[in-house]
Order: structure tokens, then C-alpha cells, then sequence
């Protein structure tokens, strides 16, 4: 089963028959893609083409393949079809067409498949974004729910990370908000007191919420902010660079974000390898207000992932 990103949890990525998910990485889907051209049929439940790469437009001819679309409401983006539209309740129409069966995929097949979906962003990396990642998923509980928002940060997040149960991983749908991270992990928080909930987000997008913390300290909200600290917008960056542009206005200041935190009435540290992430991790779980980690890592450091 893969998964795209925004359903994330819908099967437990830990589960023997979860696929990386898809859609967000070309690295990825360059994986991913050969292998939904192969298949004898496609069922896309609840598969909504909102913020798909042009990639994953008509990636299939529904003249020649079975290819089953359960949407909730008709087909109008003309973003992909289905040689059968099944217009219904996604869970109601999946059970009605669940039959026994047999399929030629082995659990091991699916586990090699998701590992090299993995490769390209190097979650083993020594420090870099895809650590950062890998260590906060290896500290946080399962339960976790994490939030993150637009940047080259979540392209590689949504591959490294993963998710357990539904509604776990929460973002911006359709406008992709910078800064919208933080007012998510509140909300989840304040739904959900008893489980911990993670903001990850790079400097930029940090910059434009900062008045957000204050208001975890007015609440009582004891959440973790994971910031990405490349000291650019790396995305644009990167886009201008490989554009062969001049590289104008996407340079942030080499600002100290652990000295705001606590000047905003929570806790800040700095780190800059795995073991002082995950020893801040481990004491903002146990913290009474709002922490805000600043993990500091290179300005191209998503080159050759994203």
C-alpha cells in the first residue's frame, strides 16, 4: 500500500505491507512510480490530487489497466481517472469490494521496495536534516503527533518520519503555510493534552510565528519546536541556484532562536549532533512548558535528496 503524504498513519508505516509514501519527494516517486505502472490494478482510495507533483498527472492509461477511483465527491480536476469512478464513503466502499485473494508481493519485497524509497535521503547521515529526523522518530513516543510546514524540510521529513495512526502527522493542506507548524502542535495539544506534540520547521518558516510561543506560554502548552536552523530559505535557494540566478533574499540571520524561546517563557537549546538532540528531546517531554530545539545543520544540506 502506498500512502500519499498528507495519509500518512492510515496504515501504520511500520506495518509489513506499507510502502514509502508518495507525491511529495521525485526521489521517491522515481521508486515508487514504475512500480504503480506494473501493477495489474490501482485502487485509489480517497486519493485527492491537491499539491501532486505534474509527475503523478495521468501516470496511468485507465483504458489499459483496471484502475479504481472511490472519491467522495466526482472527479472535476482531470488530474488522473479511473477506468471505474466509484462516487462514495471511502471506508463503506472499500469494504464492500474487499474479496480474498492472493498477490504475488512477498513481505520482503515490500520491506526491500520501502528501503531503497528511503536511500536518497540518508536517514543513517551522521548529522543533517534526515538525522534530525531519525533520531527525534527513535525518542519520541509512538503516539507522538508531529506537524510540519512548507520548506525543503518536510520534502525530506515525509519520507523520514514516520506515522502510526490517522491524523498523527498534521499540515497545511492546498497552500502549503510557512509558519503553520507551531498554531497545529497547539491545537493538537489542546485536543489532545496527554500526548505529545512536535512542530518541525525550518528558521524561515519560525520567523513568521514567533509571536505563536508567547501564546504556548499565556496556555500552559507544553509543546516541542523542532527548528531546522540552515540560516536560509533553502527551498528557494536551491531553486534559484539550480535556475543559475543570483541568489537574492533567501538569506536569514545567524539569529540565537534558544535565547528567544526563553525570552518568550520556555526552555531553548542549541544542538548540533545526535546526542544533544535527543538528550533535549528527552527533557522537553518531561518539561511543563514549551521547548524550542534549534538544531543547526549546513545551508545545502537537502542537495542530491529533494
Amino acid at each position: 500500500m502506498i500512502q500519499t503524504y498528507k495519509a500518512k498513519g492510515l496504515l501504520a508505516e511500520d506495518d509489513p505491507w506499507a510502502l514509502a509514501p508518495a507525491a511529495l519527494s521525485p526521489a521517491a516517486d522515481e521508486i515508487l512510480k514504475p512500480v504503480v505502472a506494473a501493477a495489474d490494478a490501482i485502487v485509489l482510495a480517497g486519493y485527492d490530487a491537491v499539491e501532486m507533483r505534474i509527475g503523478w498527472q495521468h501516470p496511468w492509461d485507465p483504458t489499459a489497466k483496471r484502475v479504481i477511483d472511490i472519491q467522495p465527491v466526482p472527479n472535476d480536476h482531470d488530474f488522473h481517472h479511473g477506468s471505474l469512478d466509484i462516487v462514495a464513503d471511502t471506508g463503506a466502499a472499500l469494504d464492500a469490494l474487499m474479496v480474498e485473494g492472493r498477490s504475488s508481493w512477498t513481505e520482503a519485497a515490500v520491506r526491500d521496495l520501502r528501503q531503497r524509497a528511503l536511500e536518497p535521503f540518508r536517514p543513517d547521515e551522521l548529522w543533517g536534516p534526515a538525522a534530525i529526523v531519525d533520531s527525534a522518530r527513535r525518542v519520541l513516543p509512538r503516539a507522538t503527533v508531529a506537524t510540519t510546514d512548507a520548506g525543503a524540510h518536510r520534502i525530506l521529513f515525509s519520507q523520514v518520519w514516520q506515522s502510526f495512526e490517522p491524523r498523527t502527522l498534521l499540515q497545511s493542506n492546498g497552500l502549503c503555510t510557512m509558519g503553520g507548524a507551531v498554531p497545529l502542535a497547539m491545537g493538537a495539544k489542546i485536543a489532545e493534552p496527554e500526548r505529545p506534540a512536535v512542530a518541525f520547521l525550518g528558521d524561515g518558516g519560525l520567523l513568521m510565528c514567533l509571536g505563536e510561543l508567547a501564546t504556548c506560554t499565556d496556555l500552559g502548552l507544553a509543546i516541542i519546536v523542532v527548528v531546522f536552523v540552515d540560516r536560509s530559505l533553502a527551498l528557494i535557494e536551491k531553486k534559484q541556484r539550480e535556475s543559475q540566478l543570483a541568489k537574492l533574499g533567501v538569506d536569514l540571520g545567524g539569529l540565537d532562536y534558544a535565547t528567544v524561546a526563553q525570552g518568550l517563557g520556555g526552555r531553548g537549546a542549541r544542538v548540533r549532533d545526535r546526542a544533544g538532540l535527543e538528550a533535549a528531546l528527552t527533557e522537553a517531554l518531561a518539561a511543563d512548558r514549551f521547548t524550542l530545539i534549534a538544531c543547526e545543520i549546513d545551508e545545502r544540506s537537502y542537495d542530491g535528496r529533494i
